[in-house]
């Protein structure tokens, strides 16, 4: 029997180099320097430690990879942010690399506010900051429990080789992202293009409003999962 021509895959802190090139290379200039930092492809070490050490570093934090079985490289990658137990804190926001300055950071700064805060408007939790964590919480990862909490599992980014498009690989990270969240009974939160809304419409998910940051898209929401 034959081998699949790709395979999904969870990636790992040694897959961020190639997912980030291939972020950087997927995405038009304003979403580079807005979303990534990035001016130019001398940028790519910057955001790639920011994106590394993320993995590392906040629990809620999952990238995916999609292999070309024949040639070992990635043709696809997403990052989802997964919250089964509460709101998103504010380690998991949208958040400017520390190397971004001028313009750009004011920009970076209004527009990942704006985001931010409608992601939190939709998806109601404590959404505590770190000062803020609550004590004698230890059991769960920085002390992010709250009863009256909304969990949601969040697509962050999702991205495709323009070698690789139209084989499905998109369909493939979706498919993984909702059956999670179905086994979670979890809702699910996408920031859209107007490239990716068809897509994510097959999966169940809505048009919830125009993206809060203005250039364009839809917000889109997918609810829990109803019992047969």
């Amino acid at each position: 029997m034959s081998s699949p021509p790709f395979k999904l895959l969870r990636a790992t802190s040694e897959d961020i180099p190639e997912l980030t090139r291939l972020t950087y290379a997927c995405f038009p200039t304003e979403i580079r320097e807005l979303f990534m930092g990035c001016r130019s492809e001398a940028d790519l070490p910057l955001i790639t430690a920011k994106y590394a050490r993320t993995l590392e570093t906040d629990p809620h934090d999952v990238w995916l990879k999609v292999v070309d079985t024949a040639t070992g490289k990635i043709a696809a990658g997403s990052n989802w942010k997964v919250f089964p137990n509460s709101g998103a804190p504010q380690v998991s926001d949208e958040s400017v690399g520390d190397w971004v300055e001028g313009q750009l950071k004011q920009d970076t700064v209004e527009m990942m506010r704006l985001l931010n805060d409608a992601r939190r408007e939709a998806n109601p939790g404590p959404h505590l900051c770190e000062s803020e964590i609550v004590p004698n919480a230890s059991a769960h990862p920085r002390g992010l429990l709250s009863a009256n909490a909304v969990a949601f599992a969040d697509l962050h980014i999702c991205f495709t080789d323009a070698n690789y498009r139209r084989k499905g690989l998109g369909a493939l990270m979706m498919k993984w992202g909702c059956d999670l969240a179905d086994l979670l009974s979890l809702p699910a939160w996408i920031e859209a293009s107007t490239e990716g809304n068809f897509l994510y419409k097959k999966f169940g998910f809505y048009d919830f409003a125009p993206m809060a940051s203005g250039r364009g898209g839809f917000s889109m929401k997918r609810d829990v999962k109803k019992e047969a």
